[in-house]
C-alpha cells in the first residue's frame, strides 16, 4: 500500500545531545543527518531528526501535511495502521538506539 506524502504521519524527533555521551553537543548535529540517512520510516509515515537544544519544545512533534496532531489524534492514525503510538514510538527508539550505537562505533 502506498501513501501520497501529504497523507503520511510526519514525525519530527527532537534528539538529546546527551544520548551520544558527553560530548553529545558537539556530535548531534552530525548524528542527526546520520539517522535521517539510515533510519528508514513504515510506509505511513516519514521521520526527521533534528537536535533537541530548546528543551522547551516536545521531544516528538506529530503532523499530517504540516498539520500538527494532538497525542489522541497521532494514536487515532496509528490504530489505521494496526499499531498504537506507543508501540511505534517503542520501536522507533530501539532504531534510534542501535543508530547511536553505530554512529558511535564509526
Amino acid at each position: 500500500m502506498q501513501l501520497s506524502g501529504d497523507k503520511k504521519l510526519y514525525l519530527l524527533y527532537r534528539v538529546e545531545p546527551g544520548c551520544l555521551g558527553p560530548n553529545g553537543a558537539q556530535m548531534i548535529e552530525h548524528f542527526c543527518v546520520y539517522a535521517n540517512q539510515q533510519l528508514a520510516a513504515p510506509y505511513f509515515a516519514h521521520y526527521q531528526f533534528t537536535p533537541r537544544f530548546d528543551k522547551s519544545k516536545a521531544e516528538r512533534q506529530y503532523s499530517i501535511n504540516t498539520r500538527l496532531l494532538s497525542e489522541s489524534q497521532a494514536h487515532t492514525y496509528l490504530t489505521h495502521f494496526d499499531t498504537t503510538k506507543d508501540e511505534f514510538e517503542e520501536q522507533l527508539d530501539e532504531l534510534l538506539t542501535q543508530a547511536i550505537e553505530n554512529f558511535l562505533e564509526r
